[in-house]
């Protein structure tokens, strides 16, 4: 894998988006800048995006670790030239979740760049796409750290070991850890054969024993088949016996039931034969009352037209009274109009003048309400005198307050000097024979003596005086202040009196605007009473209802309606209605009298019919009833009886039958565990084989089998690459040699990983040597072993990072190093070594720095 092109998106240090960095052209190169500017970050990004791991990804939890802090996503876009020569592009980037213990999201695409044309091969997902880049560059993740990237630290990993650490990291390295899995699983694998096996050898004891029972239930079976059949030879005899019964009781039943089914019929026949009749004689009688309706058609007919044309002229009179009833329902529909039109008028000059007289009332208060209002001011202005007298008292009490302050610190100031001054006299008389002075402990004679306590007792004196006048005037000033604060008192009442005197003016003001303003409404409150009550005496409301009416009342005098007349039409033909019924049935009897006489002849062949049928029957019944004496007697209880017997030995054949069934299961059985016993004993041998096969497996894969003749192989070539690069880095002074066996002090061999270093003088343990020599031996060491790996993986090793530091190497070790890694550039197509040593920066004919800033890093290249 050859990097080709790098660009980043809030990665680790990297904020934004940064241009595309490309590595073309760039075959060894330093990466340098700060601590903590993002040199290592660069490595990283590749393989994240490649891989999905890096340093950091390696030890926390979810990638959004990756993410530049503040911002919310990422984005590597990584090209990079394979083994086959052809370039792939790889875009992987993370969101992270929008909100706490949310999900976020990851993508990862593989493209093959051709001529700028990207062409997508990324799988369904993201493990198929990352397992398509492992196979693309034959390396994964952890192969690629321990061969092509020397990481910062573990240069003397290797060398630090002991000798059995070592070998077992050279184990895990070369990838010989898969072996112990192997077995392991070989080991399991014996265990599971042998377990297997010794659970067959049990089954296969119990089965043998099954076995011996076979003899037995086949001379049981003998005997119970026999039984059966004896049992069936019975039960087939008593099956036809039992069913000669039942057909018999069949018949018999067969018979009966007809016998009911006729009886029914010629009762059900007789039935309809006397309705019949009945029929026949309600049919004369119908027919014997139509005649007598017909004979008196002609009075009924005339009859009949007197009343149609009463009921005509009713009719025309009762369409006159609906529309007289109609037009009445709609003047009183008006009149109400008419009246509710006046009574509004009314309510409205009845509320103008309960206005205006509620206005004449409050124009009325006027004077009165303006004489209070001047009552109000002065009672005001007496209260504002008061107020400001009452705030030139406040200044007095504060300034007495003051005076008090004052007083009271004068006395605490005369008390400490009275205080000093009685201490003063306590020590000058308290010294003993000699006087000394209570300020400079100077002797003082008996004139000065008395001349000092004669001054402190003068100052005593005057200070007790002083605090005397203090305490007067402190009295005096307490006695004003208190005489203040009574006074000041009343200040609560004059406010509550002000708040009284506000409350009273604005009602006052209030009651006078309404005052005023009704007094101003009062012409326009008699202007419209006026106005409502001419309306009301002159009619003038209403003017369209009131013309309506009068058209109204014209209508209803056109129809000429006489309620007299309407009466009497009535009577005439509630008289005569009658005979409407007499001609309805006139009508019916002139309809019905020739199907009625149709009908009576039908019923009279009908009754003709049913005594025909009814013969018939009675004559079935007879005939039946003289079959059922002929046919034997069988009572009910008999065919149960037989029933009985019958089950109770059907029951005895079926558990024979079971028996006989269950004996075939046994030997069935018993001939199945046959067979499979003998399966058994084919199955036991091949897990013997099986285990025999893993045990010597297990052997094969342990420490002493491959994984020794792969370390052995590889030893060699590992000792022959390090001494390759140690012999350009000293001149060919030191040289190494692994040794995997030593002599013990009995002579025996044992396995070990010793490492020999040979210089100058000598032969020496690898832990003889430090410092600069120590880390070329490490340098070279860890570069062997990154070359046996990729060998190993199948990739050729064609760019190598170093992220190591060369700081105990001398000046003369740092020139050794660059000719070690300048004399292995060639086998290289990129060399990246990251360094802060500004003698290695040089070394290299490109330098790709980083430039840590406020808001991120960034990258530039250089070339020397």
């Amino acid at each position: 894998m050859i990097p080709v092109r790098l660009q980043m998106k809030n990665f680790l240090p990297y904020r934004g988006s940064l241009p595309p960095f490309s590595f073309e052209g760039i075959k060894l190169a330093c990466i340098t800048g700060d601590n903590g500017a993002g040199k290592t970050s660069i490595i990283d990004a590749m393989t994240w995006a490649l891989w999905g791991k890096s340093r950091l990804r390696s030890r926390s939890t979810t990638d959004d670790d990756l993410i530049t802090q503040g911002e919310s996503e990422t984005e590597i876009i990584f090209d990079f030239r394979a083994g086959d020569g052809q370039v792939y592009r790889v875009i992987r980037r993370r969101v992270k979740p929008r909100k706490t213990g949310g999900v976020g999201q990851s993508s990862l695409a593989l493209f093959l760049v051709s001529r700028e044309e990207l062409k997508s091969i990324s799988g369904n997902t993201i493990s198929e796409t990352e397992d398509k880049i492992t196979k693309i560059i034959h390396l994964d993740y952890d192969t690629f750290v321990s061969s092509a990237y020397l990481k910062q630290g573990e240069a003397d990993h290797f060398t630090g070991l002991t000798a059995s650490q070592r070998k077992e990291v050279l184990v895990s390295i070369l990838g010989l850890d898969s072996y112990d899995e192997l077995a392991d699983r070989a080991r399991d694998k014996a265990n599971q054969a042998a377990s297997a096996k010794n659970l067959l050898a049990q089954s296969i004891e119990l089965d043998q024993c099954q076995l011996e029972r076979r003899p037995a239930l086949e001379s049981s079976l003998a005997s119970a088949q026999r039984e059966l059949a004896d049992t069936e030879e019975v039960l087939t005899r008593k099956r036809a016996a039992m069913e000669s019964m039942r057909q018999t009781r069949q018949l018999i039943e067969s018979y009966e039931q007809a016998l009911t089914r006729a009886e029914t019929a010629a009762k059900e026949n007789l039935d309809d034969l006397s309705l019949r009749k009945t029929d026949v004689a309600e049919t004369e009688k119908r027919i014997a009352i139509h005649r007598a309706i017909l004979a008196n058609k002609a009075e009924v007919e005339v009859n009949y037209s007197r009343y149609i044309i009463a009921r005509q002229a009713n009719d025309e009179y009762g369409v006159k009274l609906a529309e007289v009833r109609r037009l009445e329902g709609e003047r009183q529909v008006v009149e109400k109009k008419v009246i509710e039109a006046r009574h509004f008028l009314e309510n409205k000059r009845a509320s103008w003048q309960a206005k205006y007289e509620e206005l004449l009332e409050k124009s009325r208060k006027l004077n009165e309400l303006r004489l209070n209002a001047e009552s109000l001011k002065l009672e005001s202005d007496k209260l504002t005198a008061r107020e400001r007298l009452l705030e030139s008292e406040k200044l007095r009490l504060q300034a007495f307050k003051v005076e008090l302050s004052a007083i009271g610190a004068a006395e605490q100031g005369q008390i400490q000097r009275l205080a000093e001054i009685t201490e003063k006299l306590g020590l000058l008389t308290s010294t003993g024979d000699v006087a000394l002075c209570p300020v400079c402990d100077a002797e003082l004679g008996d004139g000065r003596f008395k001349m000092v306590k004669a001054k402190y007792s003068a100052e005593r004196a005057a200070a007790e005086l002083r605090l005397a006048e203090l305490a007067a005037e402190r009295a005096d000033k307490a006695w004003e202040i208190g005489s203040i604060e009574r006074h000041l008192a009343l200040d609560n009442t004059i406010k509550n009196e002000r708040a009284r005197l506000n409350t009273l003016e604005v009602r006052l003001q209030h009651e006078i605007a309404e005052a005023e303003a009704a007094a101003g409404r009062l012409p326009e409150g008699e202007r419209k009473i006026a106005e409502i009550t001419r309306l009301i005496e002159e009619h003038e409301y209403a003017q369209e209802e009131r013309h309506t009416l009068k058209t109204l009342d014209e209508t209803i005098g056109c129809l000429d309606y006489d309620p007299a007349e309407h009466r009497k039409l009535i009577e005439q033909v509630k008289s005569l209605e009658s005979w409407e019924m007499r001609r309805q049935e006139l009508a019916q009897a002139e309809k019905l009298f020739a199907s009625e006489e149709l009908n009576l002849r039908k019923n009279q062949a009908s009754v003709r019919e049913l005594e025909e049928r009814l013969r018939k029957r009675l004559t079935e019944v007879d005939e039946l009833r003289q079959a059922l004496t002929k046919l034997p007697r069988l009572e009910a209880g008999d065919l149960a009886a037989a029933e009985t017997k019958l089950k109770m030995l059907a029951t005895t054949t079926s558990q024979a039958a079971e028996h006989v069934g269950s004996l075939k299961q046994g030997l069935s059985q018993l001939y199945d565990l046959e067979q499979k016993l003998a399966g058994q004993m084919i199955e036991m041998t091949r897990h013997a084989a099986d285990e025999s096969t893993y045990k010597a497996l297990h052997q094969a894969f342990g420490k002493n089998g491959i994984q020794a003749l792969l370390i052995e192989n590889a030893v060699p070539e590992m000792e022959a690459e390090a001494n390759r690069l140690l012999a350009k880095m000293t001149d060919n002074r030191m040289g190494l040699k692994l040794e995997l066996q030593r002599a013990t002090r009995k002579g025996e061999l044992a396995e070990t990983f010793d490492i020999k270093i040979s210089d100058e003088l000598g032969t020496r343990d690898y832990d003889l040597f430090s410092g600069g020599e120590a880390f070329r031996i490490n340098f070279a060491l860890r570069l062997a072993l990154s070359r046996v790996l990729a060998h190993r993986a199948g990739a050729p090793l064609r760019t190598l990072i170093i992220d190591e530091g060369f700081g105990t190497q001398d000046a003369t070790g740092i020139e050794k190093l660059k000719e070690a890694i300048a004399s292995i550039q060639d086998q290289f197509d990129c060399i990246l070594v990251i360094t802060h040593i500004e003698e290695f920066k040089d070394a290299f004919p490109a330098r790709i720095e980083v430039i840590k800033i406020s808001d991120g890093s960034s990258i530039r290249v250089s070339y020397n």
